[in-house]
């Protein structure tokens, strides 16, 4: 099922690139959808997480209330509103149970201002370390931003030196100290 999951994907990344008449539609310059293509269903993002890893096996469907355990209690309520869908994969040994979260709809957004203002009133010091593409998150922030080309979310952070998208909410970014190519 994941190679088909995955096969859909590729025709559908193909397609994202193009309008209907043929012509290539221009990238977007800020906010998650200049991350990643779209990915809207679990099954995608695992095909995804499997085709730029190389494995993404023992897929579990997690249940929402289990997002606790795996992530701690405070990170989870910052994040439980706003998850539609949760699975969890294997990625190699090193990785052996990554967290694969899926936004639904606009919830990426209202994620990202929720932790924005988390921040601004002193309840989370940092970013969240997940890593973040378009519509969804890895639990292995490192994983994400080394190998599958992924982004941190950062709110009122500077630094030139790492390369930044403007996230969708102003004074946040998506910041990529991994690879200098993006």
């Amino acid at each position: 099922m994941n190679r088909v999951g995955a096969a859909v994907l590729a025709a559908l990344v193909g397609l994202t690139g193009c309008s209907a008449d043929g012509r290539e539609e221009p990238s977007a310059e800020r906010g998650s959808a200049a991350l990643t293509a779209r990915l809207d269903t679990m099954d995608q993002v695992i095909g995804w997480v499997e085709d730029k890893a190389g494995e993404c096996t023992r897929v579990v469907r997690e249940k929402p209330a289990d997002l606790r355990a795996f992530v701690g209690s405070d990170i989870a309520a910052l994040y439980e509103p706003f998850v539609s869908e949760w699975a969890s994969c294997a990625v190699s040994a090193e990785y052996p149970r990554v967290g694969l979260l899926l936004f639904g709809g606009d919830r990426q957004l209202e994620f990202q201002r929720s932790w924005q203002r988390a921040m601004a009133g002193g309840t989370i010091g940092d970013g969240p370390t997940f890593a973040f593409g378009n519509g969804f998150a890895v639990s292995a922030g490192f994983l994400g931003v080394s190998a599958l080309d992924l982004y941190y979310f950062r709110c009122d952070y500077h630094d030139d030196r790492v390369p930044q998208v403007p996230a969708d909410v102003d004074g946040c970014v998506y910041a990529d100290p991994e690879h200098g190519h993006h």
